[in-house]
């Protein structure tokens, strides 16, 4: 029983793999002897998800990853929804199966002519073998349905049995059913054959403990950055037949075996029940005896537990019992001292009848010759030794209840159930590469599985079926109360164009990150570094990306330009109606999104070279704005700015004139000179209009049109930002903030960025010659543990609600990080 902690929990990783969706015709397809279905909702994100998890992503040249990420058929597909099958072929091999709605594509040769097709006839219809490249895989279509194969017999089987009527079974359309049609990703796997599973992917291991284990297991997949989720449930057909079956009319206790289990342990296996007689029932089922025939010798004492576990060892193994009342469990088993370990008395264990010979198979062959008593535990071992080790760890507080990774792993589980597995990463591995064949050992033996410390199963049995929840998570740092630390890292398909900027996600209260490539396709990714969806737009977004609540319900949607059309895309990605909203002349600024009194009464301004257009939030002209042309090119988007109760709209042309207008677009400050202007927008400063002259004085302008300069040493080059209280200046490599100034390192500086949250003042720069992100407060004091790793500038909020900030950048040229700011 040792060895089931860790295949089951290889179902976790299993379960991050590629797979299927809820259609009621697909499962009709499934190969009959079928022993994994994975069911893809999305085919599309459940690749991006793979491709962004960080164990995975660490680990995609190994063999086992490599085989899901270059099967051929989902490089030609075009369905989002599908299964992928897998079926014993031989002893020690799968191939597989993938079903879906029918795609002509996928049969169809490529105009590059790196696809070649051969028709082979059979049964009346007609097989097709594609190659490309070096994959072959064969094809053919049944009805409306598309069935793909890396095996021809596979193929024909399908055919034959669509032509007999076979059926599938009434338990996998259950576990199908059951499966959550809004995670991309669900995993089914035949429990009675998960020995069969087991033996073919690690063929030097034996593991007998699997042999009829349950029903179809159906469970639904959550990829995370850093972290593996499974939930669903396993499906009983004879119940009691099957390992879970044996819980059955129990109810699941509190698990307590970590509160005695070192962190050196490899693992540990826990039961529960409420009832030993209902469970001793059951075990006689399972062991194909009756009842009479087995020993009544340790009824006593396992009628006063509530908890059997084994704890694996390095050496010695030790059983443990979690006793309801521990005085007399102690007077039951009656033991002679053996000595004593640290003010702990081992005591001798004599008994008949073993442990193991009542409760197979839920435990291994184990020889309890000596126990020791520690609160309501106690704990049995082969030898002193072993339970010297456990005293030692049990005394010393070193065990996994009290370690951050477990609590934070076991956190998404139950506090109850009737079997709960744990296994160190590190023991998994060296399971799977003792059992693998040679030429994949040191892969599995050199897995970065760095900061992944434990995973976890637990099964919850309820009538004829039982819950199932696992997780494998990375141990990601908390941090202290001055720390920044990395929380994702997502990679795009292509180079990045434009610097992330957050976005508020209505649903969670939260902000995602939006972000375009070079091939011009606009990202929305989750704080979790998850991508939601990408979508093509028509050309480079200019400038940022804004945000408005067009409804007016709280529910935000993205605004932005091209050069030649606006759009407005909702949360999921789809055009808002009357969007996108093409200009026959082309766009020559960032729009300026203007909301005056922060009713939602929005108005957009689109600068064309002279000509400025002002449009309500539906995409209709405002015919009520006076301001339309301009002398000369406009050289800045337009700028909002409310200085006391007056609204100003500053618009600087080529030319050297700055138009400060009021809402209806008439003149309301008039400028007796031109400006020589800076590529610096327009800030408000001290009540005056604020912004760099082009040799670098400080220029401000004052509500009635007077002009004053300021010389603060700054070069041509220099770029500002500011609030009306904080004036922040970059010449080369001095940051001047509220006229302190600090002298950086040289490099090739971003524009100093300013945060205004929660009121408080933070001041980014990104030197992106060295790749380092600085964070000042108001104080121009530099956040401790910066600079950090970035190449761009920086988007700063709170993504997810927590007391914490986070912020975006884009890491290396095809990647985004986030940080949170401790």
């Amino acid at each position: 029983m040792k060895k089931i902690v860790v295949l089951v929990l290889l179902t976790i990783v299993l379960a991050c793999n590629t797979s299927i969706q809820k259609s009621y015709t697909l499962i009709d397809y499934i190969p009959k002897d079928a022993q994994i279905v994975l069911k893809i909702n999305d085919l599309e994100q459940t690749k991006n998800l793979l491709r962004d998890n960080d164990l995975i992503k660490n680990n995609s040249n190994t063999n086992f990853f490599q085989y899901f990420k270059t099967l051929p058929v989902l490089d030609h597909i075009n369905q989002s929804k599908g299964l992928l099958c897998f079926s014993p072929i031989g002893k020690n091999d799968f191939e597989y199966t993938y079903i879906s709605k029918f795609d002509a594509s996928v049969i169809q040769k490529d105009s590059l002519g790196i696809k070649t097709i051969e028709a082979i006839s059979y049964a009346n219809k007609t097989i097709h073998k594609i190659k490309t490249g070096e994959a072959v895989f064969f094809a053919t279509q049944q009805d409306s349905i598309l069935i793909a194969s890396s095996s021809k017999l596979l193929i024909e089987n399908a055919i034959r049995h669509q032509e007999n009527k076979v059926s599938v079974s009434q338990d996998l359309i259950k576990a199908y059913e059951v499966t959550d049609t809004e995670k991309p990703l669900s995993i089914l796997v035949h429990g009675k054959r998960l020995k069969n599973i087991h033996d073919s992917l690690l063929p030097n291991r034996d593991l007998s403990g699997l042999t009829n284990f349950s029903g179809w297991i159906s469970a639904d997949a959550s990829i995370e950055q850093n972290a593996l989720y499974i939930d669903g449930i396993a499906i009983e057909k004879d119940s009691l037949s099957s390992t879970i079956g044996i819980f059955d009319n129990t109810i699941p206790q509190e698990n307590h075996i970590a509160k005695i289990t070192p962190v050196t342990a490899l693992g540990f296996i826990s039961y529960t029940y409420d009832d030993f007689n209902l469970l001793k029932r059951n075990l006689a089922f399972a062991q194909d005896r009756k009842l009479d025939n087995v020993s009544d010798d340790l009824d006593e004492i396992l009628s006063g537990v509530s908890e059997i576990g084994m704890i694996f060892m390095d050496t010695d193994d030790i059983l443990t019992l979690t006793s309801l009342e521990p005085e007399n469990t102690a007077d039951l088993l009656a033991g002679s001292s053996s000595g004593t370990y640290r003010g702990i008395t081992i005591y001798n264990f004599n008994s008949s009848t073993s442990f193991s010979d009542i409760v197979s198979p839920l435990l291994p062959d184990f020889e309890a010759n000596f126990y020791i008593l520690f609160e309501n535990h106690v704990l049995f071992a082969s030898s002193k030794n072993g339970l010297q080790t456990v005293i030692a760890n049990i005394l010393n507080k070193t065990v996994l209840q009290q370690q951050e990774y477990y609590i934070n792993a076991v956190e998404k589980l139950s506090d109850e159930s009737s079997i709960l597995m744990v296994s160190t990463v590190n023991h998994l591995k060296d399971y799977i590469s003792s059992g693998v064949t040679e030429e994949q050992k040191k892969q599995w033996k050199d897995l970065n599985s760095n900061k992944y410390k434990i995973g976890a199963l637990q099964f919850i049995k309820e009538n004829n079926f039982a819950h199932v929840h696992g997780v494998l998570q990375k141990n990601v740092a908390k941090g202290s109360a001055t720390s920044v630390i990395q929380a994702t890292s997502t990679t795009l398909e292509n180079k990045i164009l434009t610097r992330p900027i957050l976005v508020k996600n209505h649903r969670t209260k939260g902000m995602d990150i939006a972000v375009q490539d070079i091939d011009n396709q606009l990202y929305l990714i989750s704080d979790k570094g998850a991508i939601f969806w990408k979508k093509q737009i028509d050309g480079a977004i200019m400038g940022d990306v804004q945000q408005i609540d067009i409804y007016k319900n709280g529910r935000y949607q993205l605004l932005f330009n091209t050069e030649t059309t606006v759009y407005l895309v909702d949360r999921d990605g789809n055009d808002v109606t009357s969007y996108p909203k093409k200009l026959e002349k082309s766009i020559t600024q960032p729009l300026s999104l203007f909301d005056y009194d922060k009713s939602k009464r929005y108005r957009i301004l689109v600068t064309q070279g002279t000509d400025i257009t002002m449009f309500d939030a539906e995409g209709k002209v405002v015919s009520g704005f006076g301001f339309n042309t301009t002398e000369t090119s406009v050289t800045l988007p337009p700028k909002h700015i409310r200085i006391g109760s007056k609204d100003y709209i500053l618009i600087p042309e080529e030319n050297g004139t700055l138009h400060i207008l009021d809402r209806l677009g008439r003149p309301r400050v008039q400028l007796k000179e031109k400006v020589s202007f800076s590529k610096n927008h327009w800030y408000q400063y001290q009540n005056k209009f604020t912004s760099l002259q082009k040799d670098g004085k400080l220029l401000q302008i004052a509500s009635d049109g007077s002009i004053s300069l300021e010389d603060q040493e700054l070069t041509e080059n220099s770029s500002l930002t500011s609030t009306n209280k904080t004036l922040v200046t970059l010449s080369e490599n001095k940051l001047t903030i509220k006229g302190k100034t600090i002298e950086l390192d040289f490099g090739v500086y971003t524009t100093p960025q300013l945060f205004y949250i929660n009121d408080k003042i933070y001041i980014a720069i990104t030197d992106i010659q060295s790749k380092k992100v600085y964070l000042y407060d108001s104080n121009a004091e530099l956040f401790p543990n910066f600079p950090v790793y970035g190449n761009s500038s920086i988007s700063l909020g709170n993504m997810d609600k927590d007391p914490n900030l986070e912020f975006a950048v884009q890491g290396e040229e095809n990647s985004i990080l986030t940080y949170q700011i401790n």
